[in-house]
């Protein structure tokens, strides 16, 4: 996952990099400047959900909830079914860098390590061909291929790290259709390294668990946009959690390179005049 890893961090330092040329740009000392940092430093790691946990931040919005129901002269049913989800970013917390970046990094890790996503997708495909309900004697074969694919990566172990690596380049050739599944290669597959002890981190799959669960909690009649969900819904349209973090991160850099050209060309005029 270095790649993705490096994307993340990428863009964030472009958004600190442009954040700080704009500070620099609207002090004429560069002692205000410095002193200017901690001011801008501080909120990006107190809200930026990784210190201070947003559950913590918003532990009072079942009183809040309560103390609105009682003084609803008339609630009606909609009212009465939606609750806020503790895990919902508070509003000020939305223009926090960091917020954006440290959320991507959470899900990506969870879902696009090298375990989870060969698992999703085979259950994918497991899913669309029986969807299609295809009889068929080479679909029948691609189905059951697909099956022992998913339980020989559900608990898949190895000597050593390479040799795990190895029995993923054989799956990735079965999820490809280059070959069928064939258990005789993985015969060896035993060993005190597994594939959940490398890839998989039990903390962050707690994490998207329980952002998971609040967005299908009934409860609160729709889908809420929580910290860690895979998905954001905006004006009734739902945006994948990698596209819109993506877009806001890249977006607010040029946002605020385009304030800093503004910035210097004020100044220029000014200076010229």
């Amino acid at each position: 996952m270095f790649w993705i890893y490096l994307g993340i961090v990428f863009m964030t330092a472009m958004g600190g990099v442009a954040l700080g040329l704009v500070v620099s740009s609207i002090v004429s000392d560069p002692k205000t400047a410095a002193n200017i940092v901690p001011l801008v430093l501080i909120p990006q790691i107190i809200m930026g959900g990784a210190l201070i946990k947003y559950e913590d931040m918003n532990r009072n919005l079942a009183l809040v909830y309560t103390f609105t129901r009682w003084f609803s002269e008339h609630p009606n049913k909609e009212q009465n079914k939606k609750m806020d989800s503790k895990l919902q970013v508070p509003f000020i917390c939305q223009f926090i860098a960091m917020r954006w970046s440290y959320e991507e990094m959470i899900v990506a890790q969870a879902k696009l390590n090298p375990v989870t996503r060969r698992q999703d997708q085979t259950q994918r495909e497991i899913d669309r061909i029986v969807a299609h309900h295809d009889t068929r004697p080479e679909s029948r074969r691609r189905l059951n291929d697909l099956k022992d694919t998913l339980a020989m990566l559900s608990g898949l172990e190895a000597k050593t790290p390479d040799d795990l690596d190895r029995y993923l380049g054989v799956i990735d050739q079965v999820l490809d259709g280059k070959q069928p599944f064939d258990r005789s290669q993985f015969k060896d597959a035993t060993g005190p390294v597994t594939a959940e002890t490398l890839y998989l981190n039990q903390k962050v799959s707690d994490l998207i668990s329980n952002a998971e669960m609040e967005q299908s909690d009934y409860r609160r009649g729709g889908k809420p946009n929580v910290f860690f969900g895979q998905y954001k819904q905006y004006f009734g349209m739902k945006v994948d959690v990698f596209v819109f973090n993506t877009i806001v991160l890249i977006g607010s850099s040029l946002a605020l390179l385009g304030l800093l050209h503004w910035i210097l060309r004020r100044q220029l005029e000014v200076r010229r005049t």
